[in-house]
């Protein structure tokens, strides 16, 4: 027995070796309960189920799983991640260790070292599309959209209503993936409520063929797309607004929005005099360097429905008329010349648009997708202007000469489109086939009058005077046809044969007539009327191929591209037209490559070519300019040109951190590109036609850095652009030589900086940003010599704070300051621009038999342009000149404004979405928080 003693005891260890050495996995995914995506590096801590005592843990990947290995027992599993509330489940190994899916809700508390309030990310990469959390950026509760975006770093909404973010054009902004008043982004910007907004995504959308096919077509836009809060999908809401102020300033506006689900009606109207030209009545835009005084009125209707599951459809109408009068006084040096131009002038523009357009898309059945999409425009127009011009050369001092001009015209335009796709899956495995055609129509009618006297300080004699009226017809056409053929190739791989077929044909018809000697305007002036018709026809025959690996992939392909432009003119008094056709042949390769290191980590390379026509006016065989002493004349011998392009991008979110770095480099250059070739003629006159040539190139660089510091209140954001652009032109001197290359290289460097502190009372941000400039002629001038070479400074800094006071009083205010360096005397800029505003929250009580019905409201007081110091300075600079130029824009003025907000949503919804991006703030009576006194932040 004794023996058997030391056997039991090594069969009882091994027992114990094999017990422990079994083991099982806890497992999950872990989502956004919000927007249901995967949450990745959330944290996973195992504790002992008696006594909390922590076990184990581990992190989600990059697809928000986990799995855990742990001894059989029973478990308490906590998951959390930071800005999210935490969660703990149960889990005996007895009966289940697989948790399921996880879904996190936004705003928790995180405990560390210290109890700090957990605040979401302010942006997030996700593959292509950088993701705004609109929660980091607060507004008031009556803002738009506008407000929202422009507190975003790296974007800009310019004078006329223009979105770019890091450099980009957004040309359209859609809400939860449907287009909301497309090619129109300012109308949602200076609309939509801020507070309904959750995410703001910036993505690069392709073409509805690209999205079908995954082979890119070059056909790519920036857009936004808009993530609406879950609990206002299901309900109505919508505000009006009003507003006067001193100087007759007025505004007025109001939306109205229904949804259900995926359906969703929407109605907007407005009318305003402060230059808003999008209408929005919320959140105090109405300040910028606005070029003249803008009256608007605006309105529309947008509708996104899915009857079935097999259709659904969006689309809009609308009508804005906008009666703009701007003052301009400019300053103008020509390169190659000491010549010098002076003028101030006043133009009334009066415009009335009208549009519509949808989008309908079919699936009826799961190999098959079609896309229609028809659009109908209308445009009216009225101009008239009055300009005085001094034009003076130093060493030709006999030809100075002053001209005064007036001119008016009234257009109109009618525009038709239409595009038809169609994809069909042939099998499982990929093989599809794609067909798109497309076509429409433009009829444009334009009448106008122009008067002209010029006048030579040291000749009266050799005074000059244009009296002219015209009528010019502008038509076009165009249809095209693409078809695509994918055939999988192996596993993983694709091949794509393309056609792609287009046509445009344009003809101008312009009647120019003088007075003859009974004062009608019966004289044809031959020198301005034509006719002229442009037919140009372009095909494109491509192979591509594309394949998917686990970490990149990538496209190749090269294209054929034979082309044809033919123009036909008629000239007054002839019968046949003068015919020039011309063919061109050009290869359009193309590569695109994508490496992910995950989700939030990518690199994309890609390289494109791209055929261009010139514009109907750079093909009239005529002269286009209405002036006395200087002609514009169109060349219908244009050759097509060609563009080379070259984008990289770099994109990376460090969820531990929550900092994101973007970044991207795009080149572009073209062969045959379109310069202007100007010759200075007698009387100091300068003539100016149009011709083919390669080497004008431009360059952009940006890269940007957004990161929270270590309380999460505060974060900062630095932006850095560089940009280089070549342009050519020729120019001649006056004494009649041959015209001259002239090269403009242009070199700018710009850093932008921003600190900004977030809390549920206060909020300020501080930025500042310094840009250089410096642009170099080839064409060296001995005359002019500071044309040789040109540094100019642009300097800005500022900040704007919002304090949420007690008793629902907001505080607003903004500072900014800009400076230049460099500019030409009486152009340079020293301008602080303050503005600020106090407002009052309170709820409008409405009495009904079911009860009393609350209404939030807000009661503003603004005011713009307190130190009156607005200036409004431009600077532009090509091969042919500089231009410095200084606008009219409203003066400083006050306003009192009121905004009745209502809502109704399907089983209530949560406070938080009844309030605006970055939580809405309620102190004193009725507001739920404390009353005066105690810390204000």
């Amino acid at each position: 027995m004794k023996r058997n003693i030391p056997l039991l005891l090594f069969l009882c260890m091994l027992f114990q070796l094999n017990a422990q050495s079994q083991t099982v996995n806890i497992t999950g995914t872990v989502f956004d309960d919000g927007t249901k995506e995967e949450i990745e590096l959330a944290s996973i801590r195992v504790l002992n189920a008696k006594d909390s005592a922590y076990v184990t843990g581990a992190a989600t990947n990059a697809t928000g799983k986990f799995s855990v290995a742990v001894k059989p027992g029973n478990y308490l599993v906590h998951v959390s991640f930071l800005g999210y509330l935490e969660q703990y489940f149960q889990v005996s190994t007895k009966t289940k260790t697989a948790i399921g899916n996880v879904y996190l809700k936004e705003d928790g508390i995180l405990l560390s070292e210290a109890t700090v309030e957990a605040k979401a990310p302010e942006i997030i990469i996700k593959g292509d599309t950088a993701e705004y959390n609109a929660a980091a950026y607060k507004v008031q509760e009556s803002a738009v959209l506008g407000d929202l975006i422009k507190k975003i770093p790296g974007a800009e909404i310019d004078s006329d209503g223009k979105i770019t973010i890091n450099g980009k054009d957004i040309t359209k902004i859609l809400v939860d993936g449907k287009e909301f008043f497309s090619e129109d982004p300012k109308t949602a910007s200076e609309n939509l409520p801020a507070k309904m907004v959750e995410k703001l995504q910036v993505l690069d959308q392709k073409s509805d063929m690209a999205q079908i096919t995954g082979f890119d077509d070059g056909e790519e836009q920036t857009v936004i797309n808009l993530v609406v809060k879950q609990g206002m999908k299901e309900g109505v809401m919508g505000s009006v607004s009003g507003g006067y102020g001193n100087k007759d300033r007025y505004e007025a506006n109001g939306f109205v929005n229904v949804a259900r689900g995926d359906n969703r009606l929407s109605a907007l109207g407005n009318f305003n005099n402060n230059n808003n030209a999008g209408g929005g009545g919320g959140g105090g835009r109405g300040w910028g360097n606005n070029r003249g005084l803008t009256e608007t009125t605006m309105g529309g209707v947008n509708v996104a429905m899915e009857p079935s599951k097999k259709f659904k459809y969006d689309g809009d109408a609308q009508y804005r008329g906008t009666d703009n009068t701007v003052e301009t006084t400019s300053n103008t040096t020509y390169t190659g010349s000491d010549m010098i131009e002076n003028g101030v002038s006043s133009r009334n523009s009066v415009n009335k648009n009208m549009n519509t357009r949808f989008k309908f898309e079919w699936t009826p059945d799961s190999l098959t997708n079609i896309i229609f999409r028809p659009n109908i425009s209308y445009s009216k127009s009225n101009q008239f202007s009055m300009s005085k011009s001094e034009r003076t050369s130093a060493s030709n001092e006999i030809d100075n000469f002053s001209t005064s001009s007036e001119s008016s015209s009234d257009g109109h335009t009618l525009r038709l489109d239409g595009n038809l796709l169609i994809n069909r899956k042939l099998n499982s495995k990929g093989r599809s086939v794609t067909v798109e055609l497309s076509g429409g129509l433009s009829d444009g009618d334009t009448d106008g009058i122009t008067y002209s006297k010029t006048d030579y300080s040291n000749d009266p004699t050799r005074s000059r005077i244009q009296d002219q009226v015209y009528n010019q017809k502008n038509n076009s056409n165009n249809w095209r046809a693409r078809m695509s053929y994918l055939e999988p190739v192996g596993r993983n791989n694709f091949l794509e044969l393309a056609y792609n077929i287009r046509n445009t044909h344009s003809e101008t018809d312009k009647k120019t007539y003088e007075k003859d000697a009974s004062g009608k305007y019966t004289v044809i002036a031959e020198d301005y009327t034509r006719n002229t018709k442009n037919d140009f026809l372009n095909q494109n025959i491509s192979l591509n191929f594309q394949a998917h690996r686990q970490k990149y992939n990538y496209t190749v392909g090269v294209g054929l591209e034979p082309s044809r432009s033919q123009t036909s003119v008629v000239e007054p008094g002839e019968k046949e037209n003068k015919d020039r056709a011309r063919n061109f042949v050009n290869f359009a390769p193309r590569l695109e490559f994508n490496y992910l290191w995950d989700r939030r980590h990518n690199l994309r390379i890609r390289y494109n070519g791209q055929t261009g026509q010139a514009s109907t006016d750079q093909l009239f065989d005529g002269i286009l300019s209405q002036s006395a002493t200087d002609t514009t004349r169109g060349n219908p011998n244009l050759k097509p040109s060609f563009e080379h392009r070259l984008n990289i991008r770099y994109q990376k979110y460090i969820q531990e951190k929550a900092s994101s770095i973007m970044s991207f480099a795009d080149v572009r250059y073209t062969m045959n590109a379109i310069a202007s070739i100007t010759r200075i003629g007698a009387g100091n006159s300068r003539n100016t036609t149009y011709e083919n040539i390669d080497g004008n190139m431009t360059g952009r660089l940006m890269v940007m850095y957004n990161t929270p510091l270590r309380n999460k209140r505060f974060s900062i954001n630095t932006r850095t652009f560089g940009n280089y652009n070549r342009d050519n032109t020729f120019i001649s001197d006056r004494n009649g030589g041959d015209p001259q290359k002239n090269t403009a290289n242009t070199y700018s460097i710009s850093e932008g900086l921003g600190l900004k502190f977030n809390s549920d009372k206060f909020q300020f941000n501080i930025r500042g940003n310094i840009a250089y400039e410096n642009t170099r002629n080839s064409l060296a001038s001995t005359e002019n010599e500071s044309l040789n070479n040109q540094e100019i400074y642009n300097y800005g800094g500022g900040g704007d704070f919002s304090w949420y006071l007690p008793y629902n009083f907001v505080l607003e205010s903004d500072l900014n300051y800009s400076s230049n360096s460099g500019y030409t005397g009486g152009y340079q800029e020293n301008s602080w621009i303050w503005n600020a505003s106090l407002a009052k929250e309170f709820n409008i009580k409405i009495k009904k038999e079911s009860g009393t019905v609350n209404l939030p409201a807000t009661l503003r007081f603004k005011i713009y342009d307190i130190l009156q110091d607005q200036s409004n300075i431009s600077r532009s600079s090509n091969a042919n000149n500089i231009t410095y130029s200084t606008y009219n824009t409203i003066s400083s003025y006050f306003m009192v404004g009121l905004t009745i907000r209502f809502q109704s949503f399907k089983g209530g919804a949560k406070s938080s979405d009844m309030e605006g991006p970055g939580g809405g703030r309620r102190f004193g009576p009725g507001g739920g928080g404390r009353g005066p006194g105690g810390p204000m932040f």
